[in-house]
């Protein structure tokens, strides 16, 4: 066989879009030739041209095993781009880049990375700003990677600077749908604006109706309360990507938010999140099995898993044995909190298996039906006497999803008539993003914290516990602790319209956002109640 003149062949078929032919022939020379990388290559780019990503993939990564010529790089590169497995494209374009910086590279590989840092992989950040800078300054007039840098400022925090760009792309090309989109998220996440961010998001609709953009406008509209129009553009979003986890999560909240349980569950019954959920076998039915073995597992941040929790001891009496896995950091507190409950941190063997937060559809216990809420944890020490108010601080929010998280953290320095007070006040905070609070007179707890069973022991030395929407709120409600949370003034769907009292825990107190990015009125809401409680004391 001639290779050359038979590659010769299928490249004219392949110009004729005769892509079966072409196919044949690719096919047919590897048999005698199957690690010629050019032959691989070429049924690589013929499987791009006919959208079949996977098996440009599979070809490419075959060629890439005999040479790492820029051409099998860039197809290897385009396929893992065109199947978003963004962290194997991530490297590829790098070293792309560092031999031949097209436009072409940087515009995939800034996108990959604001993907990445937009799915919560904080180790991108950094990452994702270098690179779209760098491009920024290479192709100062591509909107494309203008735009990109836009979308890196605002995850590093330069929100002006966000603007600004955005600003400009939207000069360059005013029917531009991404710039659009991404206008709305700054007017979402900078000004809680919803009203001109829909606004924005209906543009992106008009000059490009891709599902992203549906979902955003939707998300808009259910943090507004519109939830039948939140509902409508979340199912058209839901009809062009099928599955697809981000919207069945967006449509579970927006039901739930409306406390409407039933459709709630009836998408999160299909989001199954993580390569764990969905391999889990034996799902659980709700009915008792009592020579059985249940195994609860839980893929949900620690927060949501403290919330869950609570639904735990209603199983014992439907299985011979219930195994639940825990997170390392919350299973001493767990041990010692739920007797006849085997807590694990690894998949032991079992007979059914269900997600925790699921746990309430299975046993029928609906918003209007949560158990638990005067607390359910345990630990054994007791608060101990002082002749001032110990008020535990938390204010920032860890989630690092940028909607549910800018909102949900507050700059210390907003609490400096509250910290000028004669309490003692000590830090829960974690980690910090500004050494600020080292001004004030704070005594630094959560630096020392190792798991949640140490803040829960310094949690009962508090008088009280001011935090933002967080993880040790939950944990604080379930140990039953006088809490006062600081809710935004579109919250998360846990906390309903709720702006005083919540259903899940007795002991906390919401302290809700009355006026878009300011916290001015809660604070002095909070120092009045402090007074009151003072001289209860």
């Amino acid at each position: 066989m001639d290779i050359v003149s038979e590659i010769n062949k299928a490249v004219e078929f392949v110009k004729n879009e005769d892509y079966k032919s072409a196919e044949e022939i690719y096919l047919k020379a590897l048999e005698s030739n199957p690690k010629n990388h050019i032959i691989l290559s070429f049924l690589g780019y013929l499987y791009l041209t006919t959208k079949d990503y996977t098996n440009a993939e599979k070809y490419f990564e075959e060629a890439h095993n005999v040479s790492q010529e820029n051409s099998v790089l860039s197809g290897l590169a385009l396929s893992k781009f065109m199947l978003q497995k963004f962290e194997e494209t991530v490297p590829l374009y790098i070293s792309l880049i560092i031999t031949d910086p097209k436009c072409d590279y940087y515009e995939k590989l800034t996108l990959a990375l604001c993907t990445l840092v937009s799915t919560g992989k904080q180790v991108y950040l950094k990452t994702a700003y270098d690179y779209s800078l760098a491009a920024k300054n290479k192709y100062p007039m591509n909107k494309e990677l203008l735009l990109n840098y836009s979308i890196a400022c605002i995850y590093t925090g330069r929100f002006q600077e966000a603007e600004e760009y955005c600003i400009n792309v939207l000069r360059m090309d005013s029917e531009f749908a991404r710039a659009w989109n991404h206008m709305g998220i700054i007017q979402e996440c900078l000004y809680q604006d919803e009203e001109k961010a829909q606004e924005c998001y209906k543009k992106a609709i008009k000059y490009n109706d891709t599902p992203s953009y549906n979902y955003d406008l939707g998300i808009s509209y259910s943090k507004t309360g519109k939830y039948n129009l939140a509902t409508r553009y979340l199912k058209k979003s839901l009809a062009k990507m099928p599955n697809n986890d981000i919207i069945l999560w967006g449509l579970t909240q927006n039901y739930f938010s409306e406390r409407n349980f039933r459709d709630g569950y009836k998408y999160y019954l299909q989001h199954m999140k993580t390569e764990t959920v969905q391999g889990l076998t034996n799902l659980w039915d709700g009915k008792k099995h009592l020579d059985s073995t249940l195994f609860v597992y839980s893929d949900m941040a620690y927060g949501d898993h403290l919330m869950f929790i609570r639904y735990v001891p209603y199983l014992k009496d439907k299985f011979k044995n219930v195994k639940v896995f825990a997170f390392p950091q919350l299973i001493d507190l767990f041990r010692n909190s739920f007797e006849g409950i085997e807590f694990v941190d690894y998949i032991p063997e079992y007979d059914y298996s269900v997600v925790l937060s699921k746990l309430p559809y299975y046993l029928k216990m609906d918003f209007n039906n949560i158990p638990n809420s005067e607390g359910y944890l345990k630990v054994d020490k007791l608060a101990g006497k002082n002749k001032k108010l110990k008020i535990g601080l938390c204010w920032e929010a860890g989630n690092s999803d940028i909607r549910s998280t800018i909102h949900r953290t507050i700059n210390i320095n907003e609490f400096s008539e509250l910290l000028n007070l004669d309490y003692d006040f000590y830090s829960f905070q974690v980690d910090s993003s500004s050494d600020d609070y080292k001004k004030y007179k704070i005594t630094d707890l959560g630096s020392s914290f190792k798991n949640f069973t140490d803040t829960a022991l310094a949690l009962k030395d508090m008088d009280l516990l001011i935090t933002v929407d967080t993880s040790v709120v939950n944990l604080a409600g379930a140990l039953g602790i006088n809490t006062y949370m600081l809710l935004p003034y579109y919250p998360d769907w846990r906390w309903f319209d709720n702006d005083d009292k919540t259903e899940w825990y007795d002991s906390v107190r919401i302290f809700k956002q009355t006026e878009k990015n300011s916290w001015h009125n809660e604070v002095l809401r909070i120092i009045s109640e402090l007074t009151k409680l003072s001289n209860r004391c």
